[in-house]
C-alpha cells in the first residue's frame, strides 16, 4: 500500500503541473491578444492517510505529534488576473480601451456578452458592431435638439447602438445672440463737434449708399409704400431742433414731398432736397452754426464755432405744443408775444410798408423762447423782390426775401427759429419794399415756460432742458415715437457724436447666412432717485444687408451700467426715465429683443432673437468702464445645414458627431457594465465574457462614474507578464519532472519487489 501511496501522488503531481503548464501555456499564446487576462493555478495538498492521530502530554511522558502520509496535490482555482493592461495606440477612433474597471456590452440578438476589447466599428446598416465577432453595441442615444441650458437629453436606453453617417443635420435658425466688450463711460452723448448718422441712407433699387439725387420715396428708411390719393397728404412736415455749439436752442420745421420726382432742374423729392433744407435750418442770418452732408450715404453734421455743445434731432411729429393757425404749420406754440412778454408797442400786431419800414421791441421774461414770426404779404402784388430782416439786438438772425410778383396773402416764416433771452431786443426791418405794399408781421414764440416744449429751459438757467439730468424734455423719446417716423424711420439715421459697431453671421430658419450688425451709441448719464451713484445709458440699433429681409424690432433702448461699470440688466427707458413700448415707439424697445422677417422665410417664421448683453450686475458679457470701447457680438446659436463629418469618442463614453457646419453633438453614450465578482465571469471564445452564478449582477454606468474611462484611438494590451509566466513555466517543469520522478522510482521498488520471489 505505502507504495501504491506514492505512486498516486507523483501521478496527481504530474496531472495537476501539467495543467499548470496549460495555464501558463495558454497565457504566453495570449501574450499580443488585446483585452487577454491571465489566469493562475492555485495547488493545496489532496487526501491525507492519519497512522497516528498524535497524543497529548501525560505525567511520565510527553505529548507526541500526529503521524499522517499526504496522498498527492490537487487544483484549488484557476484564478483570472483582472488587473489592467497597457493601452496600445491603435490611431482608429473607434478603437475604444477601458481605463479602470468595467466592461463593454454586446449582444447576439438573444443574450449579452461583455468585452473589454473595444475593437468597434460601422457596418453596412450603420450598426456600431465588434469587429472580431459582429455582436452588436449596446448603450444608450441621445436626443439631437438641446435643452434650454444647452444639454441634450438621453432618449433611449441599453439599445443597439446605431449611428446614421448619410443623415443631413437640419439648420436652426439664430435665437440668441451674446454680446461682450465695453462701451466706454468716455464717449460722448449725443452732443458734440461732429455728428454722423446711425445707419446710411441707401437705395432700395439698387442696394448701394444713397447721393443727394437719390429720391426719397427710393430711401431705405421709406415707410409710405402708397401715394395718398389727397395732394395734401403728400406733403409731409419735417421738425428739427435742438441746442447750437454753444448750448442755446434752436428749431426749424420744412416740407417735404417724398412722393415727388427730381428732374435735373429741380430738387423736390430728392434727398439733396432734405440735405438743403436741414442746411437752411443751421442758418440764422449772417450766422452758419452747423453744415450738413452726405457722406458715401451717411450723413454728417459738423458744427461751426465755439463749444461743444451742438446736437439736432428730426423726424415728422412736432417737437413742442401747437395751436395751429390759418398759413401756419402745426409746430410751434402760436401764443402771441403781447404787453406780458413785450415792452409797449409790442411787435404782435406790427404792419411794415415803405413808410414804416422797421419796428422794435424788447422782451420781458415771459417771453423768453424760440422766436417765430410770421409775414403776410398785402397791400398789392409786388413787382420787384424786397427782403424782410430779423434781428435780434441789431445782430440779423434772419431774412426773407419776397419775390416779384407773390400773392397776396402769401406767408412766410424763419427758415431757422433763434432764441429770445430777457432783455433782448426784437427788430422787424423791410429793404426796398415796393410803394403800395405792406407786410403785417405776428410774432409767436415757443416759450421756454412751457411745460410741453422740448426745447424749453424752465429753470430759465440759459441751458436747454433736454440735457438737463431729471427735466421732463426726452428728445431721445421722441426721437423714437412712431408719429416721429411716420413716413420715414428717421430714428436709424439720427446723428450721434460716436458710434460702436460690431457684426455676427447668423442664420434664417432655412439655414441661410446673414450678416447681423448692431451700432451703439450713448445717450447719457442720469442718477436715480435717493442715489449718488451715476447711471450710463446706451442704445443699440441693428441692420442687415439690404434684400435680405424686413426689420420689425430693431431697436433696444436703455442699457445701462453702474458706476462701478457692471451691466444692470435695465432695459427699454430712455436717459429721462421715460418707459419705450411698443405701441406707442417704434420697434419693441424695452423687451431686449429684435424681430427679423428673413425674406427666405418671410412673416409666417419670424425670427425674434434675443440680445443677451451678460447677467445682472455683472461683468460677463458687456461693461461700462472709461477705457476703449470694444463691445462684439461673440456668439450665436444658429447654423446651417450640415452632414456629418466626423465621430469621436469620449472619456466619459459620449460618441461625438461633428458635422460639417460646425456643430457637434453627442448620438449615443456608451456605458460601462460593473460587476461585484468581475473575476468570476465566464471566459468564452473571442475575447467576450457572461455571466455565471457567481459574477453577480451587471450594472451599467456612465465612464468616470464608479467605472473606468474609455480612451478612443487605443485597446487594452493583454496584462500578462512574461518574465513571471517564464518563472511559472520554469516551476511547473521542474514540478512535472519531479513527480514523473517519484513515479519512476516507484515503479522501479515494484520491480525490486517483483524479483524477490525469484
Amino acid at each position: 500500500m505505502a507504495l501504491q501511496r506514492a505512486l498516486d501522488s507523483g501521478v496527481t503531481g504530474m496531472l495537476n503541473n501539467q495543467l499548470s503548464l496549460d495555464v501558463v501555456a495558454n497565457n504566453i499564446a495570449n501574450v499580443n491578444t488585446p483585452g487577454f487576462k491571465g489566469s493562475r493555478v492555485s495547488f493545496a495538498n489532496s487526501l491525507v492517510q492519519t497512522t497516528f492521530a498524535g497524543s497529548a502530554p501525560g505525567t511520565n511522558i510527553g505529548g507526541q505529534n500526529p503521524r499522517q502520509v499526504g496522498l498527492g496535490v490537487q487544483t484549488t482555482s484557476i484564478d483570472i488576473d483582472m488587473s489592467q493592461g497597457a493601452l496600445a495606440a491603435t490611431g482608429r477612433n473607434l478603437d475604444l480601451a477601458v481605463q479602470g474597471e468595467g466592461f463593454f456590452e454586446l449582444t447576439d440578438g438573444t443574450r449579452a456578452l461583455y468585452t473589454r476589447v473595444g475593437s468597434f466599428d460601422l457596418d453596412s446598416s450603420n450598426n456600431l458592431v465588434h469587429v472580431g465577432t459582429g455582436f452588436r453595441v449596446q448603450g444608450n442615444t441621445y436626443r439631437t435638439d438641446l435643452n434650454p441650458d444647452g444639454t441634450q437629453s438621453i432618449q433611449d436606453i441599453n439599445v443597439p447602438v446605431v449611428i446614421d453617417q448619410s443623415a443631413p443635420f437640419p439648420p436652426s435658425r439664430t435665437s440668441e445672440v451674446d454680446f461682450q466688450g465695453n462701451l466706454s463711460g468716455n464717449t460722448q452723448a449725443l452732443q458734440g463737434t461732429s455728428l454722423q448718422s446711425v445707419y446710411q441712407f441707401r437705395s432700395t433699387l439698387t442696394g448701394s449708399a444713397a447721393t443727394e439725387d437719390t429720391p426719397l420715396s427710393e430711401l431705405n428708411i421709406f415707410n409710405g409704400a402708397t401715394i395718398p390719393a389727397n395732394p395734401a397728404d403728400q406733403v409731409k412736415n419735417i421738425y428739427v431742433y435742438g441746442t447750437k455749439p454753444n448750448g442755446t436752442t434752436y428749431a426749424s420745421e420744412f416740407q417735404i414731398n417724398p412722393w415727388a420726382t427730381p428732374t435735373a432742374s429741380n430738387n423736390a423729392g430728392s434727398l439733396s432736397e432734405f440735405t438743403s433744407q436741414l442746411n437752411d435750418a443751421f442758418v440764422q442770418g449772417s450766422e452758419r452754426f452747423a453744415t450738413a452732408r452726405l457722406e458715401n450715404g451717411n450723413l454728417v453734421v459738423s458744427s461751426i464755432g465755439g463749444g461743444e455743445a451742438f446736437s439736432v434731432f428730426f423726424g415728422e411729429d412736432g417737437a413742442v405744443p401747437s395751436t395751429a393757425t390759418p398759413g401756419t404749420p402745426p409746430f410751434f406754440s402760436t401764443t402771441t408775444v403781447a404787453a406780458t412778454h413785450m415792452t409797449t408797442g409790442a411787435l404782435d400786431s406790427t404792419t411794415l410798408n415803405s413808410g414804416t419800414t422797421s419796428a422794435s421791441d424788447t422782451v420781458l421774461p415771459g417771453g423768453v423762447g424760440l422766436l417765430n414770426p410770421e409775414f403776410t404779404l398785402g397791400g398789392g402784388v409786388p413787382g420787384v423782390p424786397f427782403s424782410i430782416s430779423v434781428q435780434i439786438n441789431n445782430q440779423e438772425v434772419g431774412s426773407i426775401v419776397i419775390p416779384n410778383g407773390a400773392a397776396v396773402g402769401s406767408t412766410y416764416t424763419l427758415s431757422s427759429y433763434p432764441h429770445l433771452s430777457d432783455g433782448d431786443t426784437v427788430t422787424y426791418a423791410v429793404s426796398n419794399i415796393p410803394a403800395g405794399v405792406t407786410i403785417d408781421a405776428t410774432t409767436s414764440t415757443v416759450l421756454d415756460n412751457n411745460v410741453s416744449n422740448l426745447t424749453q429751459d424752465i429753470d430759465g438757467d440759459g441751458r436747454a432742458d433736454l440735457f438737463v439730468e431729471d427735466s421732463n424734455v426726452d428728445a431721445n423719446a421722441w426721437a423714437y415715437n412712431n408719429n416721429t417716423n411716420d413716413t420715414f424711420n428717421w430714428y436709424r439715421v439720427r446723428t450721434v457724436p460716436e458710434v460702436v459697431g460690431t457684426s455676427i453671421e447668423v442664420y434664417d430658419a432655412q439655414g441661410g447666412r446673414h450678416n447681423l450688425e448692431a451700432r451703439f451709441f450713448r445717450i447719457g448719464t442720469r442718477t436715480p432717485t435717493g442715489s449718488s451713484d451715476r447711471i450710463n445709458s446706451w442704445d443699440m440699433i441693428v441692420d442687415i444687408p439690404f434684400g435680405e429681409g424686413t426689420l420689425v424690432d430693431d431697436l433696444v433702448t436703455g442699457i445701462e451700467f453702474d458706476q462701478e461699470g457692471r451691466y444692470t440688466g435695465a432695459l427699454g427707458t430712455t436717459i429721462h426715465g421715460t418707459s419705450l413700448n411698443s405701441t406707442s415707439f417704434v420697434g419693441n424697445p424695452s423687451s431686449g429683443t429684435i424681430q427679423v422677417n428673413w425674406a427666405a422665410t418671410g412673416p409666417t417664421d419670424p425670427a425674434t432673437i434675443i440680445t443677451d448683453f451678460g447677467a445682472n450686475n455683472s461683468v460677463d458679457g458687456l461693461t461700462g468702464f472709461g477705457s476703449t470701447s470694444t463691445a462684439a457680438m461673440v456668439n450665436q446659436d444658429g447654423f446651417t445645414d450640415g452632414k456629418l463629418d466626423a465621430i469621436s469618442v469620449s472619456s466619459e463614453g459620449d460618441i461625438v458627431a461633428l458635422y460639417t457646419n460646425g456643430i457637434s453633438r453627442r448620438l449615443a453614450q456608451i456605458p460601462l457594465v460593473t460587476f461585484r465578482n468581475a473575476a468570476g465571469l465566464q471566459s468564452i471564445e473571442g475575447s467576450l465574457w457572461q455571466l455565471s452564478t457567481n459574477s453577480g449582477s451587471p450594472t451599467r454606468r456612465t465612464a468616470g462614474q464608479n467605472a473606468g474611462l474609455i480612451t478612443s484611438g487605443a485597446l487594452e494590451s493583454a496584462n500578462v507578464d512574461i518574465a513571471t509566466e517564464f518563472t511559472r513555466l520554469i516551476t511547473s517543469q521542474r514540478g512535472f519532472q519531479v513527480s514523473a520522478r517519484v513515479v519512476q522510482t516507484t515503479d522501479e521498488v515494484l520491480e525490486e519487489l517483483a524479483n524477490l520471489v525469484r
